[in-house]
């Protein structure tokens, strides 16, 4: 046996030491330029970070400034002592106008002034509404009040501007005894804001986010962009969300894993942390360019032998699994395999295309089998399965799910899948049968966000109703 395959024993032992060595190779060059390319990457990372918090700095700067200046303004104090409940008063629009000098002068989307004593929402156009404890939108200012500190700054929705995302100055107006009189700022939408960002993270190829460190919470709690909560930073810089939510002092936290190389960087003034991180894997790549050419063929040799085998095997493993999972009876997959292909194309959101899904139960089966035998019985699941099969054809996937049941796909919307299961009944119904032969049948719409379980269950209501209505017709769920 040695002596018959020796050459090819030999050639493929040659190969292997070929490719053992040139892989030797590969490996330690790679090694090399990654520790090149991470010691680049660090100081990157760390500049970018501090060039980045200045940035941001300077974009909050003016906003914070004309909050903390309308906080110690002598008017909105002098106005506090003599506020009244109504609103519509010479006295609150004095407020109101002074309110619209500080908007209309620094071109803000909103500039305002809650009362601690009325609670009274005041903005540049008017009274927006009186906040409350109860209420999700209202939460910011209660919350702030908590904190117990001079000002926050925070992404938030802005009520007065169709809930728009804005990047919020919250300042504390307190008499000269130090008793809170209410909370005044200014809001700008976060477009701005995002251009900035971008344009720096674009011209330096890197990634980065900023997560509220301490600040009041708010109703706002997702994502927007380049602020992110601490759980969106987590999962979109792969670290943990103790990571992004690290105290790191003034001279940040800086990190590699991998190809990859993480600072987080703390920003006083907002109280925020940055995280900038910098991926080195095309840095690497473009310094083992030069050695890729002689490595080339034998890659690509055994990468085309690989898929060759791979497809091989996967297409055997796709046949055996199908035929192994198929109804004796009647040549359907088996409720097991359909289960499989349902969460396949439900992760493939159906191919983008709308689709139904139906239950179907012969009606009076138990009289075939009674009255006409087991045998019988059987023949009429297979004529049913047969004529089911047809119809369907490629618009679908057919299963027998259990004795006279069945439960399939079609790929059409609710409308065209009522009209092929209503001429399937017309098929069966002219069926040379020895007794009527009919089946009831439920249709909903696939939602793609719920189980197999959850949209059988609203097909099998649909069922039940067409039994309880008759029988021998096809319902369609009510949308939920």
């Amino acid at each position: 046996m040695f002596k018959k395959h020796r050459f090819i024993i030999y050639g493929a032992l040659i190969i292997i030491v070929v490719f053992a060595i040139f892989a030797g190779i590969q490996v330690n060059e790679s090694s090399y330029f990654k520790k090149l390319a991470i010691e680049q990457a660090t100081n990157d990372v760390n500049l970018t970070a501090i060039d980045l918090n200045s940035q941001i700095t300077n974009i909050s700067t003016e906003q914070r400034v004309v909050s903390q200046m309308m906080a110690n303004d002598i008017f909105l104090l002098r106005w506090c002592e003599e506020e009244t409940e109504d609103t519509e008063s010479a006295h609150a629009k004095e407020l109101y106008e002074y309110l619209k000098t500080y908007q209309l002068k620094y071109n803000y989307d909103v500039v305002f002034f809650v009362s601690n004593k009325t609670y009274n929402y005041y903005y540049n156009d008017g009274l927006n509404k009186v906040v409350s404890r109860d209420s999700e939108f209202d939460s910011w200012y209660f919350n702030f009040l908590n904190l117990n500190q001079e000002y926050d700054i925070q992404i938030d929705h802005d009520e007065v501007n169709d809930y728009g995302v804005s990047l919020f100055v919250n300042c504390l107006v307190v008499d000269k005894d130090g008793n809170t009189i209410g909370v005044v700022g200014v809001g700008n939408k976060i477009d701005d804001f995002e251009a900035s960002v971008s344009s720096l993270t674009d011209s330096l190829s890197i990634n980065a986010g900023i997560v509220n460190k301490g600040n009041a919470h708010n109703s706002f709690t997702g994502s927007s962009g380049f602020y992110m909560t601490a759980s969106d930073a987590a999962a979109n810089f792969n670290i943990s969300e103790e990571d992004v939510l690290k105290n790191v002092g003034t001279q940040g936290s800086t990190w590699t894993d991998g190809y990859l190389c993480t600072t987080v960087y703390h920003n006083k003034d907002l109280n925020w942390n940055i995280i900038v991180q910098k991926n080195t894997k095309e840095l690497v790549a473009s310094m083992l360019e030069q050695t890729y050419g002689r490595f080339v063929f034998m890659i690509s040799t055994t990468l085309a032998v690989s898929i060759v085998c791979v497809i091989l095997l996967s297409r055997l493993n796709r046949a055996t699994r199908f035929n192994e999972n198929i109804d004796e009876l009647t040549g359907l997959i088996n409720a097991k395999l359909f289960r499989e292909i349902f969460q396949e194309k439900r992760k493939k959101r159906f191919h983008q295309k709308k689709s139904c899904l139906f239950v179907l139960d012969i009606d009076n089966f138990k009289h075939f089998n009674d009255t006409y035998g087991h045998m019988y019985g059987n023949t009429i699941i297979r004529m049913m399965a047969s004529n089911l099969k047809d119809l369907i054809a490629s618009d679908g996937v057919v299963c027998r799910w259990g004795g006279d049941e069945f439960i399939g796909i079609i790929y059409h919307n609710v409308a065209e899948s009522k009209i092929m299961m209503d001429e399937l009944q017309c098929m069966v119904n002219k069926l040379e049968t020895r007794s009527p032969l009919s089946f009831s049948c439920g249709i909903t719409k696939i939602n793609n966000h719920k189980s197999l379980e959850e949209n059988f269950k609203l097909a099998d209501s649909a069922l039940y109703i067409s039994k309880e209505n008759g029988k021998g017709q096809v319902t369609v769920a009510k949308a939920r």
